[in-house]
């Protein structure tokens, strides 16, 4: 699978320098199958003397003899990758890259794509680094009078961007003069893909519709966040490869933005949260076939009516329900202990009252502890140390798990009390640093819409993504709009080729999993759809996660 974006200029603007340069000239040797130049290092060498009689950076000499980076001596060879360089000729340049510099920086400052630089230098496919030194193929004149990098890669291009007034914040593409508000989209077209009969494959696009904030000349973090998720959402168009229906996704800034065809048209439309703009979109498609997709507006109920409208977020009662059944699945038939700090936020009344019926109508008594201020190990000392039970807190803010967090792992250490287990919620999961630790050293379990697992390896690899091809990791909230972004591109893009470009929200009955979220949609009566997915987490002591989806 083709692991690179395309042409899709996100990261900020940048500076860039450049040196023409000829291959390196020095002997070649084969070793291992491989051909490298090479040089022996002679009395009065230095890195900087090298670097300059070479013609390349200090940084690259150590990147590829990393030996070298105490310095050179007499005597030492040092080898370069033939391939690397032999192709610096007449048709192509050096950069030595600079901090903050992006690949696709890069490839739009020179007027080349990104392929073209990976295909001289097939390193940069993961990323460039500060201090090394990339080819770029210099844009020659073609027969047409068009211009045309001088190396052209071997793949066809995934995705291009058309460029138009309006792109998330960073992105490098050009703004084109128009006066129609409704166009001011960048849309991301995808080649057609290679299918036995390419006339029986139906396109399909996703219109994006959020508050980006273009026309602020600071722009806040919300819009910062939206851009992330619209950043996740490349990254997973172009982790699905070239294989497949075609899809188009337009993008558009809500803070001014017109309904046109493409939106009309368009078989899924992620709508805003502002309960006005996600009405106006809905009914603006109310006589197609189009679904109004909602992410962000947790306390809509228009699927209830509408069935334009796909919920993406299950409701509460159906959530309390779903982690009740997940207390008894991961507990049994335990009994139940709820914390209430006379004096703190107790903000979890509703889910405790569901609890207390349900256990009580299941002929368990659930047992009541009330405590002020901190919690202390001896407040546990009502309970049967010949009994196990799953205490139940009546907050999940922070500071109220700080306050009681210390007396249980010391009740849960104690070999003489009973022994219990932790049910917590949501907001646990943005724990961080003594309060994630805290979490596995109780093996605590919680219920949540979504889940990313901060040390884990889709947490590391997404972080990384979005290093290497925009420069810096997603924004570190809960949830991580760059995971939601790359969960909802690469659902909606399964989905409507695995039906011929239509979007079917039932998708019969199956759970769709990916890095942060599942969803799971069924049909809401003579309305709409919603996910009725909800995971059930344990943190185990060995700093691991398990993972279910109810």
């Amino acid at each position: 699978m083709n692991k690179k974006l395309r042409n899709i200029a996100l990261a900020g603007a940048v500076m860039c320098s450049a040196l023409a340069a000829d291959a390196l000239e020095l002997p070649v040797k084969s070793i291992n199958g491989h051909r490298y130049y090479y040089y022996e290092v002679r009395v009065g060498d230095t890195l900087p003397t090298l670097a300059g009689e070479l013609g390349i950076s200090r940084n690259d000499i150590i990147r590829y003899n990393p030996a070298a980076a105490d310095g050179v001596r007499n005597g030492m060879v040092l080898y370069f990758p033939y391939e690397d360089f032999a192709q610096a000729d007449a048709t192509t340049i050096r950069h030595e890259v600079k901090r903050g510099e992006t690949l696709f920086g890069l490839a739009h400052r020179y007027g080349v794509t990104p392929d073209d630089i990976i295909a001289l230098n097939p390193r940069t496919k993961n990323g460039i680094k500060s201090g090394e030194t990339v080819l770029i193929p210099v844009l020659q004149e073609s027969t047409d009078g068009a211009t045309q990098p001088a190396h052209t890669p071997n793949e066809t291009p995934l995705y291009v961007v058309e460029p138009r007034p309006a792109a998330p914040h960073g992105s490098e593409t050009p703004a084109a003069e128009s006066s129609d508000a409704a166009s001011s989209a960048v849309t991301i077209v995808e080649d057609a893909p290679a299918v036995a009969d390419a006339d029986e494959a139906q396109s399909a696009s996703i219109a994006v519709v959020l508050p980006f904030a273009l026309g602020e000349e600071n722009p806040g973090k919300q819009a910062q966040l939206y851009t992330d998720f619209y950043k996740g959402m490349l990254l997973a168009a172009e982790q699905l490869g070239n294989e497949g229906t075609p899809v188009t996704i337009h993008v558009y800034d809500s803070t001014d933005f017109g309904i046109d065809e493409a939106i009309r048209s368009s078989s899924v439309i992620i709508a805003p949260e502002d309960a006005a703009q996600m009405a106006r979109i809905t009914d603006a498609v109310a006589d197609s076939a189009a679904y109004v997709l909602n992410l962000f507006n947790l306390k809509d109920e228009s699927y209830l009516t509408n069935a334009s409208v796909v919920q993406a977020n299950i409701p509460h009662a159906e959530m309390y329900a779903k982690a009740y059944q997940g207390m008894r699945d991961r507990f049994g038939n335990i009994r139940p202990v709820i914390l209430t700090n006379t004096g703190g936020r107790n903000d979890k009344a509703a889910y405790l009252d569901y609890i207390r019926e349900r256990y009580t109508a299941d002929g368990i008594m659930p047992v009541e502890i009330s405590y002020s201020g901190t919690l202390r190990s001896s407040d546990l000392d009502i309970l049967d140390p010949a009994e196990r039970y799953v205490v139940v807190p009546s907050s999940g803010a922070l500071n109220e798990f700080n306050k009681m967090s210390h007396a249980l792992k010391a009740y849960r250490d104690d070999p003489s009390t009973a022994t219990i287990e932790v049910f917590g919620y949501p907001d646990w999961t943005a724990f961080r640093n003594d309060a994630l630790d805290m979490l596995y050293a109780l093996g605590a379990t919680i219920y949540t819409r979504i889940f990313i697992d901060p040390a884990g390896d889709d947490s590391r690899a997404l972080a990384d993504g979005f290093t290497a091809n925009f420069g810096a990791a997603p924004m570190e909230v809960v949830p991580n709009q760059g995971a939601l972004g790359y969960d909802v591109a690469e659902m909606l893009i399964d989905n409507l080729r695995a039906n011929g470009g239509v979007f079917l929200p039932d998708n019969d009955g199956s759970t769709w999993r990916g890095k942060q979220s599942a969803f799971r949609f069924r049909k809401a009566g003579d309305g709409g759809y919603v996910n009725d997915a909800l995971y059930i987490v344990t943190f185990d002591k060995d700093k691991t996660t398990q993972c279910t989806v109810l």
